[in-house]
């Protein structure tokens, strides 16, 4: 596993927030990744479920598969209907050319992409689709953004760094397709979801740079964006707010005659 990748396993310590807060994959994005008459899909780093419990309405088996135990634990209660697998991008449990779909949503950025493109390609059959997505508040909305400045400025204000808090690079390399893969196309769509201010609380605190602080700094930090929300918002109780949402997505075929 890459050293981000290890990092990434940090998630786990929070895994039932991250399991309540974090919003699932719209269904359009969904509608385009998934390849007609899929029958086997893998989710990669599935971590609580939040594609896998999409997936499992959609296809017939469906495998999670996810390094984190802690993550593993939450996913197996609350989506048992799919298969769940320890593994990574790197190194999948999987026989060869077994799976028509193997999706991330999320996750890319701590792969190696140097060993899991040929780890995919081997787990996927010939002609079988490999697709990556990214949801995340849309920050060219103003409000979102002047949320995301507050809240990052707080958790700077309670690491004690007392560095600038620029805004979080979403400049992640693409999947690099080579032989193994067609040319990537691409889907952009946004779209939102009715939250209470406890909900974008608890979404905010899923970030890695929240998960980086103590729990007393991260319920420091909880405590300040609430009372923005009630401030700038007046968003409290049981009131909802539609937030916006960007969802890129990225989709290959396997080419058949490639070897991994």
């Amino acid at each position: 596993m890459t050293e981000s990748g290890t990092r990434g396993l940090s998630f786990g310590e929070i895994a039932d927030r991250y399991d309540r807060f974090r919003p699932g994959v719209p269904a359009a994005a969904l509608d385009w990744l998934l390849p007609d008459g899929c029958e086997t899909v893998v989710d990669l780093a599935a971590g609580t479920g939040a594609l896998t419990r999409r997936l499992v309405d959609l296809v017939q088996y469906v495998v999670a598969v996810e390094p984190d135990p802690r993550m593993r634990e939450t996913l197996a209660r609350n989506c048992p209907e799919a298969r769940l697998l320890p593994g990574t991008a790197e190194r999948m449990f999987l026989p060869d050319g077994s799976a028509d779909a193997l999706l991330i949503s999320m996750a890319w950025h701590w792969m190696d992409p140097r060993r899991a493109m040929p780890e995919i390609a081997r787990v996927l059959r010939g002609g079988g689709t490999f697709g990556v997505l990214w949801n995340h508040r849309d920050l060219s909305v103003s409000w979102v953004a002047d949320l995301d400045r507050f809240t990052r400025a707080q958790r700077v204000r309670e690491s004690g760094r007392g560095v600038a808090a620029q805004a979080p690079s979403r400049d992640v390399m693409d999947p690099p397709t080579g032989s193994l893969f067609s040319p990537l196309v691409e889907l952009r769509l946004t779209w939102s979801m009715p939250v209470t201010a406890e909900e974008i609380v608890g979404l905010m605190g899923t970030d890695a740079s929240a998960i980086a602080l103590s729990t007393e700094a991260r319920h420091a930090v909880d405590e300040r964006v609430a009372g923005y929300l009630r401030a700038e918002l007046g968003l409290s109780g049981d009131r909802t707010i539609d937030l916006p949402m960007a969802c890129r997505c990225l989709r290959t075929t396997r080419n058949p005659d490639a070897a991994p």
